[in-house]
């Protein structure tokens, strides 16, 4: 497709691992009655910039969820499913090469972030439509230690003052996260946010400071934080 509408690749192919069995399934998860995925896909459907949206998923079983979970959600959002890899990185990959015509923008989300805001959202993007690429993402309010690489001992201590905490979204000319993701991937290197890849090709990426609670759902502990974060938004 070459519409230059922005993209949503959101990314719920991930595992459960340090869910320690409490849920199968973080992304599908409930949370105040609505699957933890569906309430990052509605704030980027209120947010009015997505033109169509790209979710990858791990197996057919839960494609098959996803799906079902989906049956009640407006249709007037273009959905495509993409089968994802075993990591991070091979599914922002999996779904961006189907992209390879897409002249706009394209945000990539975690599944897994539910609590992102439509501000929030519309604020990233306006400062990717000014530099390229932008990120949204939060001050450390702690103070950040590097440990050595051969042992637990402190290396170094970064000024705070210039630490950030990187979040989703993140946003990028699509053409330009395409090929940084094929460098990356042809170096045979491994990153874990999707700015690292553009940076790794000299691509300046903005930091918008997000002023609001973005967790990862990540722990079992993580829902009800979540939870009351979204009944103190009233929802």
């Amino acid at each position: 497709m070459s519409d230059a509408g922005d993209i949503l690749v959101l990314l719920a192919a991930g595992s459960a691992r340090r869910m320690q069995s409490v849920v199968d399934d973080k992304t599908l998860a409930p949370l105040c009655g609505t699957p933890v995925f569906i309430h990052a896909l509605r704030a980027f459907v209120r947010s009015g910039k997505i033109g169509r949206a790209i979710l990858t998923y791990r197996d057919d079983a839960q494609l098959i969820r996803i799906r079902h979970l989906l049956e009640d959600e407006p249709a007037d959002l273009p959905i495509t499913f993409v089968r994802g890899g075993d990591s991070r990185q091979e599914s922002v990959l999996a779904a961006l090469s189907t992209c390879e015509t897409h002249t706009g923008f394209v945000h990539i989300h975690d599944a897994a972030r539910p609590l992102v805001t439509p501000a929030a959202i519309e604020k990233v993007r306006d400062r990717a439509l000014e530099t390229g690429a932008a990120i949204l993402a939060g001050r450390s309010s702690d103070t950040v230690k590097i440990a050595r690489a051969d042992s637990s001992a402190v290396a170094a201590s970064p000024d705070r003052s210039l630490v950030w905490t990187a979040e989703t979204p993140q946003v990028f000319r699509t053409a330009d996260i395409l090929r940084a993701y094929r460098k990356v991937n042809e170096a045979g290197r491994k990153v874990t946010d999707d700015s690292s890849a553009l940076e790794s090709i000299g691509v300046e990426v903005a930091l918008v400071e997000n002023p609001d609670v973005n967790l990862k759902i990540t722990r079992p502990s993580d829902f009800a934080l979540a939870e009351a974060v979204l009944r103190s938004r009233g929802q």
